[in-house]
């Protein structure tokens, strides 16, 4: 049996991967795919969206793949997917060539992401797993800070080097995450059962769905901001991504603390209103601080809310409907967060403006905290 450090080790990289690299990796590098040509605003925002298509599709294949091929080799090949899409990336291919790889590194990314913790914990002592459930999603904030510094440098070589610089460090992470997945650990949805359906669970479904639209104004958009809309340059909008990773490194273990103090469902509720005013901070100033809060405060929440709705399943579904229940949420986020890429998409083209972005995305997260606040009301009525 593997180390649970080692296990943890396997699941940060699967994540810095799939989430931190291949997909967050893309908002610092925006602004200078468009300064370079490689496509304007409005074809940068459609790759992005492109990337939210591929985590959708990866978020319903991903327990079906789990089963049918098992949970590590299916992780060692999204890694490598993740590596592969990235490295094709350095080639200015036009839109339909960019778009596909994106997609690529969507869809991995999700599998990344659902499989690589559930396939870990079984080879966890219980006493270890929340540590090392939040050792695996600080992944994505390690990513987010190793591409808001390295990525501007890169970018200053060419586009096509920070892709290739991309690539090349995703394809060391894979190998030196290799051996960590334990052999043979079963698919995560293997066992899966049916959740006990009922109406909190599925208002907090509603909940967190609404996260994943309201978190893409800032994971897609704002380096953009920041580096085009305010005209402070590629390395300033690096740094507030730096700053968006500082708080998805700390998110995962500061919710934790709050969960055990009042509970999954009123964290996740809070969570959901503290974000949306986060979102929209860069409506009321552009300045150095409130832009500085924005990001710090979105990034912690963005594995922050992940950790928060999946316990929040658990509480709801039981144990024996967690898996399914969860698989359910994620799915539902993921719409929602591919449906948004589109719209916002959209209204940056119609309008060009960065401010309808914000407002939009915290509009949508104080609708997910009246979900949770609804969600409350009713577990309060239900008979225990």
């Amino acid at each position: 049996m593997a180390g649970p450090w080692r296990l943890a080790l396997a699941g940060l990289a699967g994540t810095l991967l799939g989430v931190g690299l291949g997909r967050f990796a893309y908002t610092p590098l925006l602004p200078a795919l468009v300064g370079e040509g490689w496509v304007d605003a409005t074809g940068g925002a459609l790759l992005g969206a492109a990337n939210l298509t591929g985590y959708l599709l990866g978020a319903v294949t991903a327990a079906r793949l789990g089963r049918a091929w098992g949970a590590v080799p299916v992780l060692r090949a999204a890694m490598l997917a993740v590596a592969l899409s990235l490295l094709a990336c350095a080639w200015d291919g036009g839109m339909a060539w960019l778009g596909f790889w994106r997609l690529v590194a969507g869809v991995a990314g999700a599998v990344l992401m659902i499989l690589a913790a559930p396939a870990l914990m079984a080879y966890v002592p219980a006493g270890d797993r929340p540590l090392v459930a939040g050792i695996v999603f600080s992944g994505l904030g390690v990513g987010v800070m190793i591409s808001g510094t390295l990525l501007p440098w890169l970018a200053g070589f060419g586009v096509a080097t920070a892709w290739a610089g991309l690539g090349l460090l995703s394809l060391l992470v894979t190998a030196l995450a290799w051996r960590r997945w334990p052999t043979g650990a079963p698919a995560p949805a293997a066992a899966m059962a049916a959740p006990r359906s009922s109406w909190p669970l599925w208002l907090f479904m509603a909940a967190y769905a609404t996260d994943g639209m309201g978190f893409v104004p800032h994971t897609l958009f704002l380096s953009d901001y920041v580096a085009r809309g305010l005209g402070q340059g590629v390395a300033a909008g690096g740094a507030y991504w730096f700053v968006f990773g500082l708080g998805a490194l700390a998110g995962p273990l500061l919710v934790s603390r709050l969960a055990g103090i009042i509970g999954f469902p009123r964290a996740l509720t809070l969570a959901l209103g503290v974000k949306a005013l986060a979102v929209a901070l860069p409506l009321l100033s552009s300045t150095l601080l409130p832009l500085g809060l924005s990001a710090f405060l979105v990034g912690a929440l963005t594995p922050g809310c992940v950790a928060l709705a999946s316990g929040v399943a658990g509480l709801l579904a039981g144990p024996a409907g967690h898996t399914a229940a969860w698989g359910r949420m994620t799915a539902l986020f993921a719409a929602m967060q591919a449906g948004g890429g589109y719209a916002l998409s959209a209204l940056f083209a119609a309008t060009g403006l960065h401010a309808p972005l914000f407002l939009a995305g915290a509009i949508v997260l104080a609708l997910g905290m009246l979900a949770g606040l609804s969600g409350l009301w009713l577990m309060k009525r239900m008979p225990p």
